[in-house]
């Protein structure tokens, strides 16, 4: 079973503060990528009576479960952010691999990866460095252009959301003042002065309500008043695409956009809420919203169950994202907001990538989140582009500000930006005419989505591959990162124990390439998306070095290969084929051992002695092992990244053998 081991709050600190005055980057995202709103038009939108500067965010899912996904996309411009979907059942054994994103998008994920306390801790470290990184202006943007809001999403039926752990996982993002005290509290002293900002107590004043897994209209409802009254929220409803119904979901999908290797589920059309119960219950809940003084909200959608056709999960059936449900999610928006006569604050996730973000916000829909499109390459550094454009589309109308834009785009006057019934008027004009030429547009047919060119023949090691960096832009997670290692070529020896004792046999050690690519294993929930774009076999999570944060972590790995530097002694321990290895320093130079065969190398890495104790004969230690595992530690702590940081600067500094 794959275990997350996120990093508290103040490793994350040190790390981001270190890593972007050294590295110009923060978690592995160089500042030339960070969105810069201190220029250009107003992209801010009220949600729920807030303020957020720019309307878009991801989805819960992948990209908003640890602290450093969240910092990430804040980084990139998001400032919406929807938090994975937390349920009673926080144990979850889930599929691996669980994402397949090359092509369209499927998925077997469901709700955290984590407990729910420490997702809380996440939740909340994210907050705290967010609003650290805020104060400090690390983007460019003076403070006042930064609004961030959090918007938690909980599933999936109302005994587990009434449920003693869920109901304090909520009320710790209500006031999380304790929290972000303890958090301060294990700040480094050196670092506390970067820290001394304020950071509101509240995390989350809204909440998404995922209605997955057939949850039935009345236990919907049950479920919304329960977090009106007892948590204060504002609550928005993520609504399923089988509310469109079966028959126009397949016309939509088979006929009109050509994917007719996707098998539905008929079964999840009818189990899941129907049009006449949504109707009933959104009328009903609208009316409760206002006796509570709260906002009720729709979201569209959550994903689309098909069957599995490609294989690659264990699992009968997988959830489609990406372009065709774009399709059918707008078209359930229409539909949905035209009966229910507007009224209801709108945010959309489905299919949504740059080239469509304008659209969704011109819609009049916030925030518009994305998640299928951050799992491709290049990743996070996507979102920039995003915003820019929807600059561009506003100034190509005139648009000073988002109401503006609205009614630009709909061929209305500017001047009844002030009117928030013309606004939505607007937007539901051009809700109307975006949905209606969905359909024929090439972009979203089977033809325009090819299945990408099959993989090579090549299969990945430890070291030397591809070079292309795709496993680290498209891991949500920041596991995968990059290292320098020069190229390195020279005559080695592998010791064999034979009767005489310990002799060497002519080996050689070398790196092919300048750069390599290693796993932060803690950081890695074996997701497989890496290895959907690898253009290598073998899977980047699985063949490149693992670096493990702690003991535990890489003991609980065992019998994989694997990599711990230790802190206490700077020693390095190191997994292969199952047998533990241990490098460190020693009076004469460095000894190396995997405790069946000792050797103390001088500082030219020549052999001073090698002792065997108890091996027998034809055991084999080869000494490219010590220079794999030599290299791979000075060039991991040549760089600040998740697995130097664990170790104190001074170990970091100066010249290593």
């Amino acid at each position: 079973m794959t275990t997350l081991r996120p990093q508290p709050f103040e490793r994350l600190l040190a790390r981001a503060l270190e890593e972007l005055e050294r590295e110009r980057a923060i978690f592995d995202l160089p500042r030339r990528s960070f969105w810069d709103g201190s220029t250009g038009p107003d992209l801010s939108v009220r949600v729920h009576g807030e303020s957020a500067s720019t309307p878009l965010g991801p989805a819960a899912g992948p990209h908003t479960q640890m602290a450093q996904n969240l910092v990430l996309a804040w980084l990139a411009g998001a400032r919406i952010l929807e938090l994975k979907t937390v349920q009673v059942l926080d144990r979850l054994e889930i599929p691996r691999p669980c994402i397949d994103a090359a092509h369209l998008g499927f998925n077997v994920e469901w709700s955290q990866e984590l407990p729910l306390e420490v997702s809380a801790e996440q939740y909340v470290a994210a907050w705290h460095l967010i609003h650290v990184l805020r104060a400090r202006g690390v983007n460019g943007a003076p403070p006042d252009r930064q609004d961030t809001l959090f918007d938690l999403s909980v599933g999936y039926d109302l005994a587990g959301i009434r449920s003693g752990s869920v109901a304090r996982f909520l009320d710790a993002l209500v006031d999380a003042r304790a929290r972000l005290a303890r958090q301060r509290d294990r700040i480094p002293r050196g670092l506390r002065p970067a820290a001394e900002v304020e950071v509101p107590g509240r995390v989350a004043s809204c909440v998404t309500l995922s209605t997955f897994h057939g949850c039935p209209a009345e236990e919907i409802e049950r479920i919304v008043e329960h977090l009106f009254s007892r948590h204060g929220f504002h609550v928005v409803i993520k609504l399923n695409p089988t509310l469109l119904g079966y028959d126009a979901v397949d016309g939509l999908l088979h006929d009109r956009l050509g994917y007719a290797e996707l098998r539905l589920d008929r079964g999840a059309f009818e189990r899941d809420l129907q049009w006449d119960h949504a109707l009933g219950l959104l009328t009903r809940l609208r009316d409760s919203a206002a006796r509570a003084g709260r906002t009720l909200g729709i979201k569209f959608t959550n994903t689309l169950v098909v069957g599995n056709h490609r294989g690659r999960f264990r699992d009968p059936s997988m959830y489609l994202s990406g372009p065709p449900l774009h399709v059918i999610a707008m078209t359930l928006a229409e539909r949905l907001t035209c009966a229910l006569g507007g009224g209801l604050p709108v945010s959309f996730s489905g299919g949504i990538e740059a080239e469509n973000f304008p659209e969704a916000v011109a819609c009049g829909m916030a925030p518009v989140t994305t998640c299928t499109d951050l799992l491709r390459p290049t990743g996070y550094r996507r979102l920039p582009r995003y915003l820019r454009q929807l600059s561009e589309s506003m100034a190509g109308v005139g648009a000073r500000n988002l109401p503006e834009y609205v009614l630009a785009r709909a061929g209305r006057p500017r001047s009844a930006a002030g009117d928030p019934a013309a606004v939505g008027a607007a937007a539901a004009y051009n809700l109307t005419v975006y949905a209606a030429r969905l359909p024929d547009d090439p972009r979203y047919h089977s033809s325009g989505n090819p299945a990408p060119p099959p993989r090579g023949e090549r299969h990945l090691s430890l070291f030397d591959c591809a070079s292309c960096n795709a496993c680290v832009v498209v891991c949500p997670n920041d596991a995968m990162f990059s290292i320098r290692t020069g190229t390195q070529s020279m005559d080695c020896v592998d010791l064999v124990v034979g009767a005489g004792g310990v002799e060497p046999r002519p080996a050689r050690f070398t790196l092919a390439e300048e750069k390599q690519w290693a796993v932060f294993a803690d950081y890695c929930n074996a997701c497989g998306n890496c290895d959907s774009f690898c253009p290598e076999s073998g899977g980047p999570d699985r063949a490149k070095p693992r670096f493990f944060g702690s003991k535990e972590s890489f003991e609980a790995a065992a019998p994989g290969d694997g990599f711990l530097l230790e802190a206490e002694d700077g020693a390095m321990l190191a997994r292969f084929e199952g047998r533990l290895h241990r490098l460190a320093s020693s009076a004469h130079g460095v000894t190396f051992g995997d405790g069946l065969v000792s050797v103390e190398l001088e500082s030219d890495h020549s052999v001073r002695s090698a002792v065997s104790a108890g091996a027998p004969a034809g055991h084999v230690l080869p000494l490219a092992r010590y220079h794999a595992m030599r290299v791979l530690r000075d060039a991991v702590l040549g760089r600040v990244n998740a697995v130097s940081v664990l170790v104190p600067a001074e170990r970091r500094a100066g010249p290593r053998r």
